[in-house]
């Protein structure tokens, strides 16, 4: 199944895609950066050849303007475009040969799978790539980069819906299963009707007022804390401003974005719901499943750490990104991903304080490189998990309850002891 053709075409894509990564990372920032081989030349810069516009080698051409963009400034982008074009190359063998491990179905399909594999895993990876070193610089990661790719997601996981992950336990018994919302049992009878897709259209709407810039306080009251959400959320026209005045206020723009995004989500989910097949539906009711279940996950860990430890415990960009990574892996996957994730952020950011003398952790990196080790080793991952969640797959919410509030009293001790002792 493997071919060293197709490799060195996904490959090349793959060095092209770091080129776009790059551009991302240095326009999707807050402070934005015209750092790019093929971006405008700088005014004080000297004339750039033409071999500065091909991925990889146009860095190396670019080492002379070390006094426009900073020391060393083309080392990273150089690496990131090598290493993704590697990268490309080893997903396309990773999912190359799982395929080979399938029941024999015809050399196409077979291909099919491993394109309907490779394609998803690689939009993910570059998405995870752009908000990892927009958070290592700047300690935010873009709405750009996680709302479009939630909704990314979605499309592709009702267009292709052999994009999901196997269930390994299946294929080592010679069968081919993807993974589903109910995953390892099976999947939900009442899946066709109608509360079903009203259910799906609900947990949509819920990502995007979740996903929306906006105040959410409780210091005035319910009532009042809800009043300032809608209204930081339409930004409507101040009444302390006299009657002449000209400015009025508008919704930010990824809010009308999200906002029509959610719409057109509506009528998607109707379509694939009414006119589309099961295994689309099926792939479609999970992927939101999953985008609910990250969006829940670590929205909650945020709110119990804050409330613990009276500051802010994690950013409100890692709740929107394990949003799109569940929308891609289904939630079975971004809880895993979640509980492997603090593993890397500990012992970095342990070297961090001790080097940098900085508290502060950018955890998306980590999340993100969490994703990567599920997908790459999922085969492994699941045959150890999926007994488990087959006997308890229905209690998993109380758990992560019990657990989120074991969460809370630790942290809340914790603030207690520093405020006491190490004050």
């Amino acid at each position: 199944m493997f071919s060293w053709s197709s490799c060195l075409v996904v490959m090349i894509i793959g060095a092209i895609v770091g080129m776009f990564a790059n551009w991302s990372i240095y326009n999707l920032a807050w402070n934005k950066r015209a750092i790019s081989p093929w971006g405008p030349l700088p005014e004080s810069a000297p004339l750039r050849r033409q071999i500065t516009k091909i991925p990889i080698l146009g860095w190396l051409q670019m080492k002379h303007e070390t006094k426009l963009h900073g020391y060393l400034f083309w080392v990273r982008p150089f690496w990131i475009e090598l290493v993704m074009a590697l990268f490309f190359g080893f997903a396309y063998s990773h999912f190359s040969g799982i395929a080979d491990r399938l029941p024999p179905s015809g050399e196409d399909l077979n291909a099919s799978f491993v394109w309907a594999q490779t394609i998803p895993f690689l939009c993910l990876t570059t998405l995870l790539c752009i908000a990892t070193f927009v958070d290592f610089d700047e300690r935010m990661i873009p709405d750009e980069v996680t709302v479009f790719g939630t909704l990314l997601a979605l499309v592709l996981a009702a267009l292709i819906p052999e994009s999901r992950l196997l269930d390994s336990e299946a294929l080592a018994n010679g069968t081919q299963v993807h993974l589903h919302a109910h995953s390892p049992k099976m999947w939900f009878e009442w899946a066709r009707e109608p509360h079903a897709l009203l259910y799906a259209m609900g947990l949509l709407g819920f990502w995007g007022l979740a996903s929306m810039p906006k105040l959410c306080t409780l210091r005035y009251g319910v009532k009042r804390g809800l009043q300032l959400m809608v209204a930081s959320v339409l930004r409507p026209r101040r009444k302390s401003l006299s009657q002449n005045e000209a400015r009025r206020r508008k919704p930010f723009t990824i809010s009308t974005i999200i906002a029509a995004s959610c719409m057109a989500g509506w009528g998607f989910l109707y379509v694939i719901w009414k006119y589309g097949d099961s295994a689309q539906w099926e792939s479609l009711l999970s992927a939101v499943l999953g985008m609910t279940a990250g969006l829940g996950l670590v929205w909650s860990v945020r709110i119990v750490g804050q409330v613990a430890l009276r500051q802010e415990a994690m950013g409100f960009g890692d709740v929107t990104l394990m949003a799109m990574i569940g929308a891609f892996l289904g939630w079975q996957a971004v809880i895993i991903t979640f509980f492997i994730a603090p593993f890397a952020g500990v012992i970095i950011g342990i070297i961090q304080a001790l080097v940098r003398k900085e508290n502060e952790l950018a955890f998306g990196p980590y999340l993100s490189l969490g994703a990567l080790i599920v997908v790459l080793f999922w085969e492994s991952i699941w045959q150890r998990t999926s007994p488990a969640l087959f006997a308890y797959v229905d209690a998993i919410p109380y758990v992560l309850m019990v657990g989120l509030s074991a969460m809370g009293g630790m942290l809340f001790v914790w603030r207690i002891i520093k405020e006491k002792i190490f004050a």
